[in-house]
């Protein structure tokens, strides 16, 4: 394995920054990476403590960045999130439940697909790429069991970010203009009949 991992590491290094060949030759490395990144954390998660793990897996991160050029941001953040998904995938004895690694693992997913699609295609809008996975992130979290660390409170934020995501690409302007005063009409309306009812 780290014959082949220093074999991806010099063909990168030779086609770094040539084009298409280049990025799909960064891809393959970052895999390579990813596939040692857990192989190192299964090896030591039985007789290392976890900043061990973590320091490892830092220096995987720090490699992944400064061996690429095109994708040395996703890589960067995607790494990241890795750990993160790793923590949550391999819990341990004395927390058998890592539910709160999915938050920073789906915040950090989202902003390294941020930049692979900055990196992969300009023009899109990274905003709502953005917007979409934070509302992902947590709806996720509310369809997950609570033994796999979901929680119903998630519904309320995912909800906020899926309303934020759809005034921001309503290319039209008709949810701005007739449903949002309409909903908001509805709720006010609602709240002043359940204060009454309460009196």
């Amino acid at each position: 394995m780290a014959g082949a991992v220093l074999l991806l590491a010099g063909v990168v290094m030779l086609l770094g920054g040539r084009g298409v060949v280049g990025m799909a030759a960064e891809m393959v490395w970052l895999a390579a990476l990813a596939v040692v990144a857990v192989f190192a954390w299964r090896m030591l998660s039985s007789r290392s403590m976890l900043w061990l793990r973590i320091a490892v897996h830092a220096a995987l991160t720090i490699t992944a960045a400064a061996t690429t050029t095109q994708l040395s941001g996703p890589a960067f953040l995607g790494f990241a999130a890795f750990a993160f998904w790793l923590v949550y995938r391999t819990p341990s004895r004395k927390q058998p439940v890592t539910g709160w690694a999915i938050i920073p693992a789906g915040v950090l997913t989202t902003l390294a697909t941020v930049a692979a699609v900055d990196s992969f295609r300009p023009r899109w809008d990274g905003g709502a790429v953005f917007l979409l996975g934070m509302t992902a992130t947590f709806t996720v979290i509310y369809l997950l069991p609570p033994e796999r660390g979901g929680g119903r409170w998630a519904l309320w934020p995912a909800l906020a970010w899926a309303l934020l995501t759809v005034l921001v690409n309503d290319p039209t302007g008709a949810f701005t203009r007739w449903w949002l005063p309409l909903t908001l009409i509805g709720i006010g309306v609602a709240l002043l009949g359940w204060a009454r009812r309460r009196r």
